[in-house]
């Protein structure tokens, strides 16, 4: 079976969660099924020899890399928006099934078309994503379903909402959950590479920390007024790390940080790499994050594969991620989530409870079960 991949979305800056998500499963899949063939298809108009070359390092020299070089992506999806320029014109080598991880399906691919669809924000939550986003998904994201063959989401969660949202018959669906990447996210970390990495950031002490996207569905903060709460009462606690990088809207939340007074108890790190970020997770006293709404939601099972306790809002499809392994607080209330925060600090036996059930919940979500699945559906 050939199978061409839009590798897109791996080309564009630091990756997230869409990215970690095509990279890991691609490479299951590809480990799991190495007679297919697979061929990844981009744009570019320059930087062509540096791309390609990121793509090997992640894939290997097994895979098939078709590019065009003579459209810009950034304009021909402009382009997509008004004519229905056919997709092969650009990639014309066949294909058995054509790969879309990125909400958008172009027009008039090869073979059978499947596209994943993370969650349905922009009808749920349409306030907290950014006007550019929200825009080119309403005006895009019916068509991208309307013309799959199939539609791969994350959670039953999400499946649920790409129902209700746009009318896609149930056996036109399927759930593939994410994996953990557990050769970097277990409780294997030496104590002194945990520390060096503390060092980088400047973290001293004890911390609580969240690792995510700097954005107001994270609830960051709501998340930042329920530690208020709890330094109030406690003000040996741990500080809070805010790790990630800006996604939009985010001034805000160093505003609030201000407001309460809490610079000196409240450190941003940024960005973090692929390399830090389960140094971080194994170092925390706890890992919370109390986001309002998620189509899945990896940090907190990372976190939890770490051996960190974790908290989770009670919302979208987080209690069906951590299920009975993480504390489930209501977003909407600081004084539920400094709560949650409290019982940990203070309650070493929880804690203990919490970081077993952690592991076991996250040992059932592997990228070799994922691929699984998704090779079931090819």
């Amino acid at each position: 079976m050939r199978i061409a991949v839009d590798v897109q979305p791996l080309l564009a800056g630091n990756r997230t969660g869409i990215g970690f998500y095509q990279v890991d499963l691609l490479k299951a899949v590809m480990s799991a099924a190495p007679e297919n063939e697979y061929v990844l298809n981009f744009f570019s108009l320059r930087n062509t020899q540096e791309k390609v070359d990121k793509l090997r390092e992640i894939f290997g020299n097994s895979v098939k890399i078709r590019v065009c070089r003579w459209m810009s992506y950034s304009l021909i999806h402009m382009m997509w928006l008004l004519v229905p320029f056919p997709y092969r014109w650009f990639f014309p080598q066949k294909a058995d099934v054509s790969l879309f991880f990125n909400y958008y399906v172009p027009p008039f691919a090869e073979g059978k078309v499947y596209s994943v669809v993370y969650d349905t924000v922009v009808r749920d939550m349409p306030e907290t994503m950014d006007k550019r986003t929200r825009r080119v998904l309403n005006m895009t994201l019916k068509k991208s379903i309307r013309r799959s063959d199939r539609v791969i989401t994350i959670s039953e969660f999400s499946k649920s909402r790409i129902m209700y949202h746009f009318g896609v018959p149930e056996d036109r669906l399927s759930v593939v959950y994410c994996g953990i990447d557990r050769s970097r996210y277990n409780t294997e970390h030496p104590p002194e590479k945990i520390l060096d990495c503390k060092k980088r950031y400047d973290i001293g002490g004890r911390y609580i920390l969240y690792l995510g996207t700097l954005e107001p569905r994270k609830n960051i903060s709501g998340l930042i007024e329920a530690y208020k709460l709890l330094n109030d009462t406690q003000p040996d606690c741990p500080e809070l790390v805010i790790a990630g990088g800006k996604g939009w809207h985010y001034a805000p939340i160093f505003e609030r940080v201000k407001e309460l007074g809490l610079e000196s108890r409240v450190k941003f790190t940024g960005y973090v790499s692929d390399e830090d970020a389960p140094l971080l997770m194994s170092g925390a006293e706890l890992f919370c994050f109390p986001s309002f709404y998620e189509g899945f939601g990896m940090p907190p099972l990372e976190a939890m594969a770490c051996g960190t306790p974790t908290i989770v809002s009670d919302n979208s499809s987080l209690p069906e991620v951590v299920g009975e392994a993480a504390l489930k607080v209501n977003a909407d209330s600081p004084e539920d989530i400094a709560a949650a925060m409290k019982s940990i600090v203070s309650d070493e036996p929880l804690k203990q409870e919490l970081c077993g059930k952690g592991l076991v919940r996250a040992d059932e979500f592997t990228w070799k079960n994922s691929a699984k699945a998704f090779i079931k559906i090819l």
